[in-house]
């Protein structure tokens, strides 16, 4: 196990929040101590407060930190090597648990491999997944340390709840929801997209859910104006803040370390890291905004294994700090890691890859098996599928992102599948017309699972 960082300094300081109710229904997130993270400084000029404009979250040049593949050539080799001719066989390092397969698509009946999480869909039966939620408080202070803004969320900014609490009370754990389909199907959101990607060959008993999250410690660090920038609209009107995304990245990676090495955690435990508000944008572009990301790193408990995590910033109904969200629907709530999540269960190690598609706002292009970038940035009646659910704290509605499936990247089968997911009608899956396969026509075959927001796909390859 690798050794705490001298960067940090823990502060043994216990919070007095309610437990877990019970395994079927996470009312309050059980927090055993607050650990205060020292400071990082970003590039930002000392003393200067910049700003810059909010920009496009689907920008394509802040593609690279979204999905962020940071294993060895030598753990990517071992990957790749187990998924060859693997047929639904689960995986064996250390790590979430995970199965491998395979498809073939394009008019080249090309192959690709994949990996996903949980268990052998054929085989049936529950796969729980350990998570822990890990809260980090970010306090924003002038050139002299003064503190300007606390982004906490274990701080009830929503009047039904602090972000962490509603976070354990959402769809992304709470199993009670019916998705209308067809196949109509109830329990945890991203559960019920795995059962409908692999409908015509899972047993019927078979499930990959979220564990209620563990106990867990809560961050908190402290970033003065070298790491931080306001952010303005088109009139210049400040609407929110941002954080270097190299500075946020090596918080969250000393975090991950004193939160192993503190819990004893194996490397099967997912950590969600949650911040309150603040997004990330890179300051060697000025792009901006990064709202969360997913990662497959060298396991912290066992270097011989797999570490898989993410981040996401959870932006309250209501205002925050003097802020309101200037993101929209974008990025409300659970959105942005309910986004995350579906990606991570679907390419648990950022190592699949697929035919190139463009995505659903025509933005840019991958290729890569990141199911909820294909929809992100198409209308809102795309992008968003609201759930609403009563939490301890009274009535609450959360904001899930609609995501591509696996039959979307496989165009398997090629018409009438179920290309998106709760809402099926994000990407079309009406009759394509005859002849949609010839390359030759394009200006018929680019358009492939086509939503509301204009979607093109293609050429077939």
């Amino acid at each position: 196990m690798r050794k705490i960082s001298g960067l940090l300094t823990i502060l043994a300081l216990t919070l007095a929040v309610a437990g877990v109710a019970n395994a079927a229904s996470t009312k309050k997130l059980t927090i055993t101590r607050k650990i205060q993270l020292k400071s990082v400084r970003g590039t930002n000029p000392a003393g200067k407060i910049r700003t810059i404009k909010v920009g496009n979250e689907t920008n394509a040049k802040l593609i690279p930190f979204k999905a962020q593949n940071h294993l060895t050539s030598a753990m990517n080799s071992l990957l790749i090597k187990q998924k060859a001719g693997a047929t639904f066989k689960n995986g064996t390092i250390d790590t979430v648990p995970y199965f491998n397969s395979w498809f073939i698509t394009g008019s080249r009946n090309s192959i690709y491999t994949y990996s996903m999480v949980g268990h052998n869909p054929k085989s049936g039966g529950t796969t729980g997944l350990n998570n822990r939620i890990l809260p980090l408080e970010v306090i924003l202070t002038d050139a002299n340390g003064n503190p300007l803004y606390d982004f906490n969320p274990l701080v009830a900014t929503d009047p039904e709840g602090n972000d962490a609490d509603l976070l354990a009370q959402s769809p992304l754990y709470d199993a009670t929801t019916t998705y209308p389909g067809p196949p109509a199907d109830t329990g945890q959101i991203i559960d019920t997209a795995q059962r409908v990607e692999f409908r015509s060959v899972r047993a019927a008993n078979w499930h990959t859910v979220m564990n209620p999250p563990q106990a867990t410690n809560a961050y908190s660090v402290k970033l003065d104006p070298t790491a931080w920038v306001y952010l303005v609209d088109s009139s210049n009107n400040i609407v929110g803040v941002a954080i270097d995304i190299n500075v946020a990245s090596a918080i969250y990676e000393e975090l991950l370390q004193v939160e192993f090495s503190l819990s004893g955690l194996p490397n099967n435990t997912i950590p969600i890291i949650e911040t309150d508000f603040v997004t990330a944008y890179d300051p060697s572009s000025g792009d901006c905004c990064v709202l969360g990301f997913h990662t497959a790193e060298t396991g912290i408990a066992n270097p011989n294994g797999i570490l898989t995590w993410t981040w996401g910033t959870y932006i309250p109904h209501g205002e925050d700090n003097g802020f309101t969200n200037p993101f929209g629907a974008f990025g409300s709530d659970i959105m942005v890691l309910s986004h995350e999540l579906s990606e991570l269960f679907n390419d648990p190690f950022v190592n699949t890859n697929v035919s190139p598609w463009v995505d659903g706002s025509v933005s840019f292009a991958q290729g890569n098996l990141e199911t909820g970038d294909v929809i992100e940035g198409m209308s809102v009646a795309d992008v968003i599928y609201s759930v609403p659910l009563t939490t301890a704290g009274g009535p609450y509605i959360y904001n899930l992102q609609n995501v591509a499936t696996l039959e979307w990247f496989t165009r398997n089968p090629f018409n009438g599948g179920i290309y998106s997911w709760p809402n099926e009608g994000s990407l079309s899956h009406n009759p394509h017309p005859v002849g949609c396969q010839d390359p030759l026509q394009l200006g018929v075959c680019w358009s492939y699972g086509e939503g509301s927001g204009g979607f093109f796909f293609g050429p077939p390859y």
